[in-house]
């Protein structure tokens, strides 16, 4: 069996990328985390669901392939995800789920950030900057609207419904 790529697989690469499991395939997080990943493995077919392990914090299974399909994914990113399409966006929008974060003001951040995501970021023309332990993505309204499609733990939030509207230049012109 020849795994390919699909949209769908980088979005669980995305997730898995920050919050890997030490055991099987997996991710640990709250159960939101976990449920999301644990639906999209089920709903890909990746796994059956007495096949699926899961203790308080992370949901895992076993399969010796597809944890090393994700790894090569991984190790191959920045040439994977270079350009702006379906595979880069599902990809963030799971990397944005697992360790995303929108405050009150509006910041949009990752944390438990590498190099290599900075950089595929900044390649995919969302400058970065670093504050606090924090990467905090500069122009979050182009970055949430990137996502918005894909992300399944930030889908309902707030500021997701603003980031698709335009708003209005207010032109002052001459009579």
């Amino acid at each position: 069996m020849k795994i390919k790529l699909t949209p769908e697989l980088s979005y669980l690469i995305g997730m898995w990328t920050r919050r890997r499991t030490k055991e099987g395939l997996g991710v640990e997080g709250g159960k939101e985390i976990q449920e999301i990943f644990a639906q999209k493995l089920l709903e890909q077919g990746l796994t059956t669901s007495d096949r699926l392990l899961s203790d308080e914090n992370k949901v895992y299974f076993y399969h010796g392939k597809y944890r090393k399909f994700f790894q090569e994914i991984e190790n191959e990113k920045l040439e994977r995800y270079k350009y702006i399409n379906e595979y880069s966006a599902n990809y963030l929008a799971g990397l944005f789920d697992a360790v995303g974060g929108i405050t009150e003001g509006g910041v949009v951040y990752l944390e438990r950030f590498g190099g290599i995501d900075e950089m595929l970021l900044m390649r995919l023309g969302f400058p970065v900057k670093k504050m606090d332990g924090k990467m905090l993505i500069g122009r979050p309204k182009a970055f949430l609207l990137f996502i918005r499609n894909y992300t399944k733990l930030f889908a309902n939030h707030p500021i997701m419904a603003v980031a698709g509207k335009r708003r209005r230049r207010k032109v002052s012109g001459h009579a």
